[in-house]
């Protein structure tokens, strides 16, 4: 009956071990259009297999011969280390089947979510079995003294303080194996992002320091010499506190790095904010600029327009058969003065007229910095009225997408741009068209288009505020490269018949 429930909670040990293990990918990875869509059922079905797996290989004989030589099981704790690492591939397997993600990301959880379970195994056990060497010698001492119960009822007590031994022991590892794979998953959030091989480096080598130890210990933890059984924490004593405090060190390396790199994104993360309020402001500055370029030409023209029309009434009021002039030179002269107030009247005006302000500024910047550029640009883009779509979102998405298409063009042949905009009910629509001879490249998590730039930390804020924009407004933002071209495709969604816009 005791080695039935001993076996009872063995096996209730081990699936809980096996889902707090997957648990630890749920949330973080998110699971491939393939067999089981529901994230439930690919973690039920992990805990299935591996179940399976540590069934076969505890409890089968053939297979027992197979990996520790003896249809008893081990007779060295050596012959442990074929089986977990075969259930570690397992695992690295069926979690590269199911989730989608970088391979190494994938391989980092797997081998995070094996490593903490021996951790903690390593961490616990040799504390309990202490505990049951203390409890052992006490009923040898009742047994030794001559107490009669103890000795009628040997049996029964060693089987009853054993198996609430044992259940002791899982529940202890199974509350502190949960804990801190929830600490991990916390602190994981980060690994939807885009991170540097660096970053990767920094998780994976407290792993690696956790596994060496976990296989140094599977090596020398006991061994049989004859009949005679060789515990190493019998013959090194000190090593009943060295293991549990090794392993619990490497469990904290392990929970630090995972935090450190957390606080890291984070920082990184504020830092590119920090950069898009940067050049949103910079953006306000060059806004500012061209409205008190225009307000002082304007102001510059009203003052010289008095002069200019006088002038002109003198020069009109002259006859050309008394001035010293032929009629030709006379015309000719008259006409390159009206040329030059012509040319000052034109600096002035608004390269695109959108029925905002604010966007024929932007539009006006962007168009006179493609033309230096010997970019040719055609524009064709109307202000949404009555949307309730603010002036200054569109401002961020004209700015980063035309900023995006004329630093594209530039390293074409054979460079163009082109700016439309059209509405659908109350769906607003933008697109920009730029040459582009290359091919798209996306990074992890198929979302951001993957760059060339040294300077990976601030790399595509542009799309990013592009992005966070067209969520403002429950839109979407796509880009295709396809023929020599370029997309880029804003829809944005307004609310009709609302009164005004926002500026």
């Amino acid at each position: 009956m005791m080695k039935v429930l001993t076996v009872c909670l063995d096996l209730a040990a081990a699936v809980m071990r096996r889902y707090s293990m997957v648990w630890l990918f749920c949330g973080v990875l998110p699971v491939k259009d393939r067999g089981p869509k529901s994230e439930r059922w690919v973690s039920a079905g992990f805990v299935a297999v591996s179940m399976a797996f540590y069934v076969v290989g505890s409890y089968v004989p053939a297979v027992r011969i197979f990996f520790y030589g003896d249809p008893e099981g081990m007779q060295t704790s050596r012959a442990s280390i074929l089986p977990s690492a075969i259930s570690l591939f397992l695992m690295l397997a069926y979690c590269c089947f199911f989730y989608s993600g970088k391979k190494s990301r994938i391989c980092y959880l797997v081998c995070t979510a094996y490593t903490i379970n021996e951790l903690v195994m390593f961490m616990i056990q040799p504390l309990y079995s202490l505990l049951l060497g203390v409890i052992s010698a006490v009923v040898e001492h009742l047994v030794i003294s001559g107490n009669a119960f103890v000795i009628g009822h040997f049996d029964l007590i060693f089987g009853i303080y054993q198996t609430l031994w044992q259940l002791a022991l899982y529940l202890t590892l199974l509350i502190v194996l949960y804990n801190i794979i929830a600490i991990m998953k916390r602190n994981l959030s980060c690994m939807g992002r885009e991170l540097t091989r660096m970053q990767e480096i920094f998780l994976a080598v407290p792993d690696g320091i956790g596994i060496c130890f976990c296989v140094m210990l599977r090596s020398i933890l006991y061994a049989y010499k004859g009949r005679e059984i060789r515990f190493l924490m019998d013959e090194y004593p000190e090593t009943r506190l060295l293991v549990p405090a090794v392993s619990g060190l490497c469990l904290l390396s392990i929970i630090l790095s995972a935090l450190i790199l957390k606080k890291l994104v984070k920082s990184s993360e504020r830092e590119m904010l920090l950069e898009v309020y940067r050049n949103r402001i910079s953006d306000m500055e060059e806004h500012m600029k061209d409205v008190e370029r225009l307000y002082d030409g304007i102001r510059g023209m009203r003052h010289d327009m008095k002069n200019c029309v006088a002038d002109l009434e003198i020069l009109l009021q002259k006859k050309p058969g008394f001035s010293e002039k032929s009629n030709e030179e006379y015309e000719a002269e008259v006409r390159h003065y009206l040329d030059g107030m012509c040319l000052a009247i034109d600096e002035l005006d608004i390269k695109c007229n959108t029925g905002n302000p604010v966007t024929d500024v932007v539009l006006g910047r962007k168009i006179r910095r493609a033309e230096q550029a010997g970019i040719p640009i055609e524009c064709d883009f109307i202000f949404p009225e009555g949307l309730g779509i603010s002036a200054f979102d569109l401002s961020i998405l004209l700015n980063n997408g035309l900023d995006n298409a004329i630093e594209a063009s530039r390293r074409e042949e054979a460079p163009f741009i082109r700016l439309d905009s059209y509405r659908k009910g109350n769906m607003f629509f933008i697109e920009i068209r730029n040459a582009f001879s290359g091919s798209l490249k996306w990074d992890s998590t198929g979302t951001f288009l993957k760059t060339n730039k040294p300077d990976f930390a601030i790399h595509g804020l542009g799309i990013k505020n592009m992005r966070n924009c067209a969520d403002k407004y429950y839109g979407t933002l796509r880009y295709t490269g396809s023929n020599g071209i370029f997309l880029l495709t804003v829809m944005l969604q307004g609310k009709e018949n609302q009164n005004g816009n926002e500026n």
